[in-house]
């Protein structure tokens, strides 16, 4: 399926192009777009105002219409107060324990050639953890309070249409993640910008061209990128680069204070932004075989030489204290901060949202497999640290709600 991709590229290119009467009049129309979204990031920042929509966890119930629109444009928000600072406080320093007690950085010194995504950093201590089945992270992820927040991420979606439904966004799956915990100083852990969820796939797959059919089609107007249809159906080329779920929201909870020039998350907040990278490709200096720098298995490239208009507005996030949480649009480019300038660790918990659908339920039914025997989940590189760590979360101490959003009790 995946063996002549050259082809498959400049085939898609083909087609993708004969959808709009003038596919660079098209493009055009939607730089012009991105040129006044543009205009207002710069306008934030000249104001030193953050543009990153927030509402406090307490709120979210409420009558939030003109949030909603912003963060429907913006495809980001903040999320504050979702856990206490004290108990994130206590998290945070029994993560560290479990990394000290279980002598991790004997275990990633001899494993650091599995993880092909983050093998190549300088430090001799890893700033991405392997790590899935600490007590900090199935407190955070399984918690009552993400659920709620989860929950209210995912409505913001369209997730019913006149052929199916979806997702049921009341009903969350799990999906486990890392840590990162980045010392100061550190000049290792920069990524340039790009997306997740599939690279070269979002021209060559045919159900994230239906996904997209009204970009290229001259009806950009319209589009509307939290429209969930077909987004289930998205078949991913297999690497470990690449997520095996729908994530309505990618996100992490910080566990530690955190800002501009602490070595954390920038990102490009206009929802929209697809639009732009994906009829940037049809252009006539890309070659045909091309996609402006994507690869195969690879994250989605954004990169200057092409899309330099589109980082122009690549801002970093406002402070964050622990208990804050930050989400964005799976669609939505983002990077991290090349060095680290601040004076503490910068460390997150990474969680995705993943509502319940066909395709995160057969991802979440391996994973808990994983989760069973202490392995890493299939999505990551198999360095399977933690099967005889000390202190790793087993099946006698889930709560029921985790053990309903790892399918290992009956959520109806």
């Amino acid at each position: 399926m995946f063996d002549d991709i050259d082809n498959q590229i400049k085939s898609a290119k083909e087609i993708l192009k004969k959808k709009s009467k003038d596919y660079i009049q098209n493009f055009n129309n939607i730089k012009r777009y991105i040129d006044i979204e543009i205009e207002e990031i710069k306008r934030s920042k000249d104001l030193n105002q953050s543009i990153i929509p927030e509402i406090n966890f307490d709120s979210i119930e409420g009558n939030n219409e003109e949030l909603i629109k912003k963060v429907k444009q913006r495809g980001c928000v903040i999320v504050r107060n979702v856990f206490n600072e004290q108990v994130i406080n206590t998290l945070n320093k029994k993560l560290e324990e479990y990394i000290n007690i279980n002598d991790y950085f004997t275990d990633q010194k001899k494993k650091s050639d599995l993880d092909k995504y983050f093998s190549d950093l300088k430090s001799g201590k890893p700033q991405i953890f392997g790590l899935y089945w600490s007590k900090t992270q199935i407190e955070i992820r399984h918690s009552e309070q993400m659920a709620k927040v989860k929950k209210w991420l995912n409505n913001l979606w369209v997730y019913e249409n006149d052929e199916y439904k979806v997702f049921d966004p009341n009903r969350e799956l799990s999906y486990a993640d890392r840590v990162r915990r980045r010392e100061p100083g550190d000049d290792t852990l920069g990524l340039s910008p790009h997306c997740d969820a599939g690279s070269v796939e979002r021209w060559t797959d045919s159900s994230y061209q239906k996904i997209y059919k009204d970009i290229f089609s001259d009806n950009f107007i319209n589009y509307d990128p939290f429209d969930a249809k077909y987004r289930d159906r998205v078949i991913e080329f297999e690497s470990p680069a690449v997520a095996h779920v729908f994530r309505t929201f990618q996100g992490w909870t910080a566990l530690t204070e955190q800002g501009p020039n602490d070595g954390t998350l920038q990102l490009i907040p206009i929802a929209k932004g697809m639009a732009y990278i994906l009829t940037r490709a049809l252009l006539d200096d890309v070659s045909e075989n091309e996609l402006c720098g994507s690869k195969l298995g690879k994250a989605l490239s954004v990169n200057k030489k092409y899309h330099e208009l589109l980082l122009k507005g690549l801002v970093s996030i406002p402070k964050m204290r622990p208990g804050d949480t930050i989400w964005w649009h799976p669609d939505v480019v983002h990077a991290v901060e090349d060095k680290h300038l601040g004076k503490n660790y910068s460390n997150v918990v990474y969680v995705g949202a993943t509502p319940y659908c066909k395709k995160n339920l057969d991802y979440t039914v391996k994973q808990t497999k994983k989760f069973l025997e202490g392995r890493s989940p299939p999505d990551f590189a198999p360095e399977d640290y933690e099967i005889n760590y000390n202190g790793r979360v087993k099946l006698e101490n889930l709560s029921s709600l985790a053990k309903k959003q790892l399918v290992l009790e009956d959520s109806n």
